[in-house]
């Protein structure tokens, strides 16, 4: 008798276990939705605009795989460490989340249009050879205002440094024993 409750509270346990996991998914965002909230228009050429991802993309600590300033594509990892896992099935292995971005500028009429795409990508390796992986779209509207927040203050700063008035430049002093050559003591 006492086992039959064991069980039956087990089987309880274990079906509400899907019910967990499912609460906890993001909802599926349509691919206008995604366009909202990883684009934006600004108002700055695509050569003031275009450096300005890389530097904010660098300072956010992502490295820079490859960006071509004609197509306009910039694709970047940050650095992340990987973690010793176990799998019942296949022993001891190695997973790892690493975020992934890819940004596209385009010009606009007098502007730019900027797209981020932000990934996590989940890495699963085991001893035996056995590798596998995975990516997930970061659907956090934080993460997506928080980076065009940083490149209006970077477009910013270059806009206000190449339309600051560049400083005279004082011709260096010279040497008394310099300016006659003839002269020395």
């Amino acid at each position: 008798m006492r086992i039959k409750y064991v069980g039956i509270a087990a089987a309880l346990v274990l079906s509400a276990v899907p019910t967990v996991t499912m609460a906890k998914k993001a909802p599926e965002l349509s691919g206008l939705e995604m366009q909202q909230l990883q684009a934006k228009d600004i108002e700055a050429p695509k050569s003031v605009v275009f450096p300005a991802v890389i530097t904010i993309l660098q300072d956010a600590g992502y490295r820079i795989a490859s960006a071509d300033k004609d197509t306009g594509l910039v694709t970047g990892s940050a650095s992340t460490k990987s973690n010793m896992s176990y799998n019942l099935f296949f022993g001891f292995g190695r997973s790892k989340k690493t975020p992934v971005v890819s940004a596209f500028v385009e010009e606009r009429g007098s502007g730019s249009r900027v797209r981020f795409n932000f990934v996590l990508s989940k890495s699963k390796s085991s001893l035996y050879g056995m590798n596998s992986s995975d990516e997930e779209p970061i659907v956090d509207a934080r993460i997506y205002q928080d980076a065009f927040e940083r490149l209006n203050k970077e477009i910013f700063v270059r806009q206000s440094l190449a339309s600051a008035p560049a400083a005279p430049v004082a011709p260096a002093a010279v040497p008394a024993a310099a300016a006659a050559p003839g002269s020395q003591k």
